[in-house]
């Protein structure tokens, strides 16, 4: 049987992972290992090749473990469908961890929690299978450093390495300035490298194409109505005049991507589109790496991976540096003219999530290490806040995603536990049942997500047997619908004019694992919801009398795409938003100086403190902005830069000027 868990942006993935060295380790006349680190001496095993598996974030994990009677000589990964350049990174920093320490009690990488303790639980039970003495194996073994103090100085830190964060400190480097990097996780990108492209408003790729340069000016007004001038209008256009220059800057140091002939969502204006497109996002993070790599090698930037800041270290009202806690236990005390706080926002803070939106709950679907971590530093010291309830909430996750087993496609799980949520031609209702929206807004992410967050933790989006049948059979366009839906790299989710195979079998399976309700009246279906009979009746009554005539009498729907649902059974699909990333928390001015909590003398600047990336609020008012596609990783890289010039200007009393170069 095969089975598939659905992840939007997620890669299958087979590698193999080999301990450090197939020999055993000799130990030094001082019980040390050839890396330094104390030894317990107390493994025992019963010799041989033991193999485990564990469930992970994407699947199994299976690994292979080869142990002698005293020691775990090596470990291999047999099945992973961890996330690329993130799963398989994490599993790399533990076998080698677990080799050179002779231990599994070692804490999980930052950024790949899940994947870290299926990796780790499987070789618990490959090691138990061993005879190995468990409770002493996941003993903490003391890091090399443990409490050690590491002075070290820099004119420019940056706190993250996001595409923020690497922007931030190739300009910092290339313009003179001698960098530290400090990034929480083993591996460049946070959610950046999650993502699948960035507005540019200008770049040779689209010249390629023939386009002519986006107007960055009808832009500006367009967004600033959206945002009620509640953004700040210098950074905005900051922004957006930068963009006519970052992707060609982006490509000339490593980035792939092509410019899309037109918005991958249908709902954007004509003349917006700057979208460029990763050719393979999976790939951005190695980019990332590379870029760090050259600053190191031509500039003498350090790059410390998993090594989060802890707490910024002031003089009076002025920033001095940073510290932060390093992999091999040191405390690392960083003295710094310049500090930027790059660390990737809050998604995966849930308690920050909740206070953001009055309560409500959404499902962190972006970088889960991404925990407001600069942005709690930049408020111990006094920093004001911007814009915390404006994130990318971007996607709808149905219930019983993933949990289906079966012998099926890709694509036949997706569509049935994906795609079922993205139908303009079916009534959405709240929990009331009330239908609260133009379902047509579902060709703009950000339209129907905030519509489903008004609503509280969840909506339910209503289905017929009929219907269900119908795009089985002869796929949407036989139902009514007029165009197709687009997601991320899959041009077409919603099959217009082949059937969804096999889709009432695995909404069948939906139903009988409690996670779709299906009642043959649309009275047995709000009792069974737990809404209001009368409620969902008139709802429907109104809905299906809308459809006879083919109008939208409430909202305005597009007369074609209200599909007449009169005749049971009837099929109930819990869906609730996920938000990809947050995009505010810090306040910050025009030159990307963090500022004090004093509105009353008009936002004071914190002296050598900075922001960019979804730390930074300011560019938009309380919601993702839809006027271009691409903003949130457009504005990382374009805020990046300027934070990074400005940051290098303070520290070297230069000037730079992005745009002139």
């Amino acid at each position: 049987m095969k089975r598939i868990c659905i992840v939007l942006l997620s890669f299958i993935l087979a590698f193999t992972l080999a301990g450090c060295s197939d020999k055993k380790k000799e130990k030094n006349s001082d019980n040390t290992t050839a890396e330094g680190v104390e030894s317990t001496g107390k493994n025992s095993f019963k010799a041989g090749t033991y193999t485990a598996e564990a469930e992970g974030k994407n699947g199994t994990v299976k690994v292979q473990v080869v142990v002698s009677e005293s020691d775990i000589e090596s470990i291999t990964v047999l099945e992973t469908s961890e996330t690329e350049g993130i799963g398989d990174t994490a599993i790399e920093s533990l076998t080698k961890d677990i080799i050179s320490r002779q231990s599994i009690g070692l804490d999980a990488v930052s950024g790949a929690t899940v994947t870290s303790d299926a990796f780790l639980n499987a070789v618990e039970d490959a090691l138990t299978q061993a005879g190995g003495d468990i409770n002493s194996l996941k003993s903490a073994v003391a890091k090399e450093n443990d409490g050690k103090i590491v002075e070290l100085e820099a004119d420019v830190v940056v706190i993250g390495a996001g595409g923020a964060g690497v922007a931030a400190a190739v300009t910092s480097a290339e313009h003179g300035a001698k960098v530290i990097v400090l990034e929480k996780t083993a591996i460049p990108g946070g959610t950046t490298a999650n993502g699948g492209g960035f507005f540019a408003a200008d770049s040779a790729k689209a010249r390629e194409l023939g386009h002519e340069a986006v107007d960055t000016d009808y832009i500006f007004k367009e967004w600033m109505a959206e945002m009620d001038w509640l953004a700040d209008a210098s950074l905005v256009k900051q922004f957006l005049e930068l963009s006519h220059t970052t992707a060609d800057w982006l490509e000339a140091r490593g980035v792939v991507f092509h410019k899309t002939e037109e918005a991958v969502q249908q709902s954007h204006k004509e003349g917006t589109n700057g979208y460029h497109k990763y050719d393979d996002y999976t790939k951005t993070s190695s980019q990332f790496s590379a870029m760090l790599d050259k600053i190191v090698a031509d500039y003498g930037a350090q790059v410390y991976y998993e090594t989060p800041a802890g707490s910024l270290i002031t003089e009076g009202d002025k920033v001095t540096g940073v510290t932060a806690n390093s992999k091999d236990g040191s405390i690392l005390q960083i003295k710094a003219k310049s500090v930027i706080i790059a660390t990737g926002g809050f998604v995966g803070n849930s308690e920050m999530i909740k206070e953001a939106l009055n309560g409500v709950s959404v499902n962190a679907a972006g970088y889960n290490s991404n925990t407001g971590d600069g942005i709690n530093m930049a408020w111990d010291i006094g920093a004001a806040s911007r814009g915390l309830a404006a994130m990318v909430a971007h996607t709808f996750s149905v219930e019983g995603n993933g949990k289906v087993e079966g012998d099926y496609e890709f694509m036949e799980l997706y569509q049935a536990t994906n795609s079922v949520a993205y139908m303009p031609i079916i009534p959405w209702v709240n929990a009331s049942g009330v239908r609260f929206a133009n379902e047509d807004i579902v060709y703009d992410r950000a339209l129907s997500s905030n519509s489903v967050i008004a609503q509280g933790n969840f909506a339910y989006f209503l289905y017929n047997e009929k219907l269900l049948e119908t795009l089985e059979t002869k796929g949407a366009r036989a139902a009514g619908m007029k165009d197709k839906i687009a997601m991320g790299p899959m041009p077409e989710i919603t099959p217009m004019d082949s059937g969804w195979s096999r889709l009432t079998e695995i909404v069948d399976k939906m139903v009988e694992g409690g996670y779709v309700v299906k009642a043959d009246t649309v009275e047995a279906l709000a009792e069974k919801l737990g809404i209001d009979k009368s409620a969902l009746k008139e709802t429907m009554d109104k809905y299906n009398e809308d459809a006879k005539k083919g109008v939208d009498t409430l909202y305005g729907k597009d007369g074609k795409h209200m599909y007449q649902m009169s005749e049971g059974p009837y099929y109930a699909f819990k869906v609730s938003v996920n938000n990809l990333c947050t995009v505010g928390g810090i306040r910050i001015n025009s030159n990307f100086e963090v500022v004090q909590d004093d509105p009353e003398n008009g936002y004071t600047p914190i002296e050598n403190l900075y922001a960019a990336g979804a730390d930074a609020g300011g560019i938009y008012s309380d919601h993702y902005a839809h006027t271009i596609e691409g903003a949130a990783q457009g504005w990382a890289y374009n805020s990046g830069r300027l934070a990074g010039a400005s940051a290098t200007e303070n520290a070297l009393g230069s000037q730079i000027d992005l745009l002139k170069e």
